[in-house]
């Protein structure tokens, strides 16, 4: 039996029917072909009937597969069977890269041609993947001239499972951008892709040129933005991006479907940082009480919070901030502390500069649990509020609490060395606005669980964002 190629993700939906000529072509040199094993046009088989019984009912052998994607795959493979894939359109001469999806319990060797056999593309040693369901992706660089082609696969040896084949080239002119152009690697390097608004699934985004699990970094026009899907389906993990993003870093590799749109965040500010369909994606189960219009409007107090550097500083420092806070209250979940004490005390050793109110308690409230009359009266200073004698109104108004967090992240230095904003805009990292917070009651081996908890938090927002964490350290 032998093996066929068509559009890569296609195995569930976009099935091509056996018989027909399937032009593939590379439509401009950014873009990649991909032929699923079981859409070939021609074939050789040695033995009788589909002993896989899926699929097609000639003599090769065809089985559903259990790769990523899905679908089917052709097995039971014999040596000289082959598989032709018609309509090959090569647009301009050059550099293409060939990939082939295969398994094989012991390793075994294939080969690639063009026109049957008249141009030889070479062969393809297929590793021990250790099982017939254990895929690996294998590759050869050919030169290939303008034309348009029959693609071969030969089998050279038995024992080797196949599932598809790519053609893509490896550079030359017409790449073309978009309002979303996505890159191979980090820093905009290797081949890249555009896409404009619209939805695109795994077999459409690698039809236009972009190869699955492959892309690590991005740039969004402005007023737009992507959403990047873990699965070929718009299913799976998923990160909004927008603006320059130089590396995806959680989501480095991952993306397997598209979708462009119009940005939701498309005020000023936090506004434009974060999105609403971004903060309810950070916290699904939150308090009604903190809302994120409330926090837009708090943000404007402190227009330098998520304001300042360039966009990945901005979404680095509201990914730090809103990490620090959803470690504070379980997510977002409690708007008072549980173990409300009175928090009264004598803070700068002058008993009249901020006594506690007769009736109040100075519990922790908000988003970053502001406690003690101290803070409390030092922050109603700040904002124009008498929060002395109104501690409640931290709890009571979701642009308040807001403002109470921002206070202290922006301007207090708390346990640490300075204000959590000035350690993420000056690059000494995430790990110094924990410090802040909590001291040596995290720091320094005093919690590592805490510590990592609200790390892994800020690596969740990241992704959300599609930053990467940038300079400094991330513990204390």
């Amino acid at each position: 039996m032998m093996i066929n190629l068509f559009t890569r993700f296609a195995k569930a939906s976009h099935l091509a029917l056996p018989g027909c000529l399937l032009l593939a072509a590379l439509a401009n040199p950014s873009q990649a072909v991909v032929y699923q094993a079981e859409s070939y046009t021609n074939f050789f088989d040695t033995t009788a009937g589909n002993t896989g019984g899926a699929f097609r009912n000639d003599a090769v052998d065809i089985e559903a597969t259990t790769d990523s994607g899905g679908g089917f795959n052709v097995g039971w493979i014999e040596p000289n069977e082959w598989l032709v894939y018609g309509g090959l359109s090569i647009p301009t001469s050059g550099s293409y890269t060939i990939r082939m999806r295969v398994a094989s319990p012991s390793g075994a060797t294939a080969s690639v041609d063009l026109n049957g056999g008249s141009i030889q593309l070479g062969d393809f040693a297929i590793p021990a993947t250790g099982g017939w369901q254990n895929w690996t992706t294998v590759t050869r660089t050919v030169n290939i001239n303008a034309g348009t082609y029959n693609l071969g696969v030969f089998a050279k040896t038995t024992g080797w499972n196949f599932n598809w084949i790519e053609v893509v080239s490896n550079g030359g002119g017409g790449n073309t951008t978009g309002l979303l152009t996505v890159y191979e690697h980090c820093n905009y390097g290797g081949w890249f892709r555009g896409f404009n608004t619209g939805s695109f699934d795994g077999n459409v985004m690698t039809s236009m040129g972009a190869r699955n699990d492959a892309i690590s970094s991005v740039k969004v026009a402005a007023g737009y933005e992507a959403v990047l899907f873990d699965n070929w389906d718009y299913s799976g993990a998923s990160v909004v991006v927008s603006g320059d993003n130089t590396c995806l870093s959680n989501f480095n590799d991952r993306t397997s479907s598209i979708i462009v749109r119009p940005a939701t965040n498309t005020g000023t500010g936090f506004a434009a940082v974060v999105s609403e369909s971004q903060f309810n994606q950070m916290f699904p189960g939150r308090n009604s009480f903190y809302t994120y219009a409330g926090l837009v409007a708090a943000s404007k107090t402190y227009p330098a919070f998520a304001g300042t550097g360039d966009l990945a500083a901005k979404k680095r420092e509201a990914a730090a901030a809103l990490a620090n806070f959803s470690h504070e209250t379980g997510g977002l979940v409690y708007v008072t502390e549980i173990a409300q004490g009175e928090y009264c005390g004598d803070w700068d050793n002058n008993p009249s500069t901020c006594p506690c109110a007769p009736g109040k308690r100075y519990f922790g409230r908000g988003p970053i649990q502001l406690s003690w009359n101290g803070n409390y009266c030092a922050a109603g200073a700040a904002l124009g509020l008498d929060l002395r004698a109104n501690p409640d109104l931290v709890s009571q108004n979701a642009t308040v609490a807001w403002q109470t967090a921002l206070w202290f992240w922006m301007t207090q230095s708390g346990a640490g060395y300075r204000p959590a904003h000035d350690s993420m805009v000056g690059g000494f990292g995430f790990g110094e606005t924990i410090r802040t917070i909590n001291g040596s009651l995290e720091c320094n081996g005093g919690n590592p669980a805490q510590v990592q908890s609200r790390i892994n938090e800020y690596n969740r927002f990241l992704n959300i964002l599609g930053t990467s964490a940038g300079p400094g350290n991330l513990g204390c």
